[in-house]
């Protein structure tokens, strides 16, 4: 139960009075409720992620309520694939910027040879 006698925010989505053991009230604070806990409800069920967050420790509970709300928000802008195809797209960017730096890296390496060459180029014309 959340502060002054209001109810966390899964309490309210559910339309339910939230008690002093509520295993929601310390994770899914009163505003979160039209956006987090609906999402958790909706992908999880209310009652299997209660009985998941049950069965954690308490030290572990807070760790699991955030990430089932970040899989439960993922899965509903990608229902397949949910936060894995945001991992995916992260992979692809990072392989992508990978690639990128190796082709500048390229670019530098062919430069600095390009300058050197120069350089030698000039060396040699003042000593004729």
């Amino acid at each position: 139960m959340t502060g002054s006698g209001s109810s966390c925010g899964a309490c309210k989505f559910l339309r339910r009075k939230c008690t002093t053991e509520c295993v929601f009230a310390p994770h899914f604070c009163y505003d979160q409720a039209a956006t987090h806990f609906a999402a958790v409800h909706k992908v999880f069920g209310a009652s299997n992620v209660s009985r998941l967050l049950l069965q954690l420790p308490v030290d572990n509970r807070s760790d699991a309520a955030i990430t089932i709300s970040y899989e439960a928000l993922a899965r509903m802008h990608n229902p397949v694939y949910g936060c894995v195809g945001h991992i995916f797209a992260l992979q692809q960017q990072v392989a992508s910027l990978q690639e990128e730096i190796d082709i500048l890296g390229n670019l530098m390496a062919i430069s600095t040879i390009d300058a050197a060459d120069c350089r030698i180029s000039q060396e040699d014309g003042q000593r004729l």
